[in-house]
């Protein structure tokens, strides 16, 4: 299944910019909000929320536009990771931009490979 996802990902000729250092001094709170970019040949929305001291958020693609919940947030300043429940687990690892319109990392897969990502600010 792997490797699938991998040929639709790569195939789909978007290029991300190059994953942005961790930047931990920038206030967390800029990550909360929603952001989109493009996976697997659709639009992925990601919404990111504080409550108090505790991070959850929600996933949506252009081809399932039902809501999920993201698994296991951790905010550490200007960076995030996020899971997908998924086979294979899917791990967003992200950087704020320090314009705190971007999001750029890496996405892992479970593991085994690992591919750039980045997702724009929407709200």
């Amino acid at each position: 299944m792997i490797v699938p996802l991998l040929l639709a990902l790569s195939a789909s000729g978007a290029t991300p910019p190059p994953p942005t250092p961790c930047a931990p001094s920038l206030p967390a709170d800029r990550l909360t909000g929603r952001w989109v970019g493009p996976f697997a040949g659709a639009e992925w929305t990601f919404e990111l929320k504080r409550e108090g001291t505790r991070w959850s958020g929600r996933y949506q693609s252009s081809r399932s536009p039902a809501w999920h919940p993201l698994e296991d947030v951790s905010v550490n300043g200007g960076c995030a990771t996020f899971s997908l429940k998924s086979e294979p687990r899917l791990t967003f690892v992200l950087a704020l931009g320090g314009d705190g319109a971007t999001l750029a990392g890496d996405l892992k897969f479970a593991g085994r490979a690992t591919l750039p990502f980045a997702a724009k600010r929407v709200s």
